[in-house]
């Protein structure tokens, strides 16, 4: 299970972008519409996956040698955010209101305010475990 972390930090970014274009598109062809104004070209949705992959990033970063607990995190956790994110953006995009600024700006704090506290949750469970 050991990887290294350039293959962890990559595989954080390709992950969240998949789950946020991925939704995006799946959802598109469910509910026959965008959560975003303008579709996949809206600049909101990169903004949205840049910074939902910031807390995985600075996590692997900061892991120091513990690759492996480091690997569990990133697994657990960013199972636990697809889990949060999918029903989420659904939502979102099933009740179809008007996007404001204010709504936007709650949405790209909120959403990776989340993921950070994932990450957070998921290191102290998986290091605690380890002691038992």
């Amino acid at each position: 299970m050991n990887r290294s972390k350039g293959f962890l930090v990559i595989s954080s970014i390709v992950g969240i972008f998949l789950v946020v274009y991925g939704t995006s598109i799946l959802f598109r062809f469910l509910f026959g519409n965008y959560f975003m104004d303008k579709g996949l070209s809206d600049v909101n949705y990169l903004y949205l996956a840049l910074l939902c992959s910031v807390p995985y990033v600075l996590y692997l970063l900061l892991s120091g040698r513990h690759s492996e607990r480091a690997s569990k995190v990133f697994l657990t956790s960013g199972l636990l955010f697809l889990i949060l994110f999918v029903p989420v953006h659904s939502t979102l995009v099933v009740e179809g209101k008007e996007l404001t600024q204010e709504t936007l700006t709650r949405i790209l704090t909120v959403i990776p305010l989340s993921a950070f506290l994932l990450v957070i949750v998921c290191h102290f469970l998986i290091a605690g475990n380890k002691n038992k």
